[in-house]
């Protein structure tokens, strides 16, 4: 086999598959310890690719059983040209169910030898060069990004972002803003850490579109990092952590626009509003009072809380309007007037 001729590599591995072969190759990849991982390759791509999975299945299932066997260099090498070779032929044909499967069979319950984890690597980073990448973005973005592309997007990790990213910050993008974040969101679905370690860039716009992805991954386990830019010198910033954290955690985000409410930027305090708005938390009455009474200036804001605490039911509601239109209480005249107008109208 010619090492220079990925093409003809390739040609040999998709041969076709009689049936006998192929039970014979099920035998020996059901008998491994990953056997699990690969079921979940096999009835992908028997769901997606009816009329070509058999082949597929076969190629994918001998490609992992060599690679847990094969222990000499050269040999691996090869084996992960053939990779490479395969996962670009699909991409470029616009079979990203295959492309993602292709991709899968190396990244998802690895199989080969720990030593060649550095040769994966590069061979990784060797596969997003040579306009791969640009070529994957450009046939989503004439395909309107099918469904069925998250998990190529989702195994190809840093180089897919970083070029994400390029598109971000370029003139010219090859990409819409809302393609870019539509595409970072499943390429961080895998793994949202490729997404939270760009939240130091310290160009805003960057920022704001990684944590609009963020919130898109159904990712919770990046609210933390995400807590790190709340406080973001941005209001821009500001605005889409808060929808992100409501995205990713739902009612667990309340705390955090509550904290909002007091946020310098009327813009900022329209959005956590919103939030609270949509929300039926029991501690949303509470913690707008407490809001209110550490001063608001906008009397349209004044106006549009009290609105959300009257609009919720429960005898705590009257108990909050009429603290706040109590002078005791120390709030202000257009929040006693906003409170009073509430319980002039208000029923339980």
């Amino acid at each position: 086999m010619a090492k220079s001729n990925g093409s003809a590599e390739v040609d040999q591995v998709g041969v076709a598959w009689h049936d006998e072969q192929l039970q014979r190759v099920r035998a020996v990849f059901d008998s491994a310890s990953a056997k699990t991982a690969d079921s979940g390759i096999r009835s992908k791509v028997l769901a997606q690719l009816p009329g070509e999975g058999v082949e597929t299945v076969a190629g994918i299932s001998v490609f992992r059983d060599l690679l847990r066997v094969e222990y000499r260099i050269n040999r691996f090498r090869r084996l992960l040209r053939i990779w490479s070779a395969r996962v670009a032929v699909e991409t470029r044909a616009g079979n990203y169910e295959a492309a993602g499967l292709w991709m899968q069979a190396l990244t998802v319950a690895p199989v080969f030898p720990e030593e060649f984890s550095h040769l994966v690597a590069e061979a990784r980073r060797d596969l997003s060069r040579d306009g791969l990448v640009a070529d994957l973005v450009g046939g989503l973005v004439a395909a309107e990004s099918p469904a069925s592309v998250a998990p190529l997007l989702a195994s190809w990790g840093d180089p897919l972002v970083e070029y994400l990213i390029l598109q971000i910050t370029t003139d010219e993008p090859v990409v819409s803003r809302r393609r870019v974040v539509e595409c970072l969101s499943m390429a961080g679905g895998g793994d949202v850490r490729h997404l939270t370690a760009r939240l130091a860039d310290p160009r805003w716009y960057v920022v704001r579109n990684v944590v609009t992805a963020i919130g898109k991954t159904g990712r919770a386990s990046a609210v933390p990092a995400l807590m790190g830019v709340a406080d973001h010198e941005d209001e821009r910033v500001r605005i889409e952590v808060i929808r992100a954290i409501r995205a990713l955690e739902g009612d667990e985000a309340i705390p955090k626009a509550l904290a909002s409410l007091t946020d310098p930027s009327p813009n900022v305090r329209r959005v956590a509003a919103s939030v609270l708005r949509a929300s039926q938390v029991e501690s949303v009455a509470s913690g707008i009072v407490e809001a209110l009474e550490a001063g608001i200036s906008s009397a349209d804001e004044v106006t549009h809380l009290v609105e959300i605490i009257a609009a919720r039911p429960g005898p705590q509601i009257r108990e909050a309007l009429d603290r706040l239109a109590s002078r005791k209480f120390g709030s202000s005249r257009v929040v006693r007037d906003a409170a009073r107008k509430a319980l002039a109208g208000w029923s339980e």
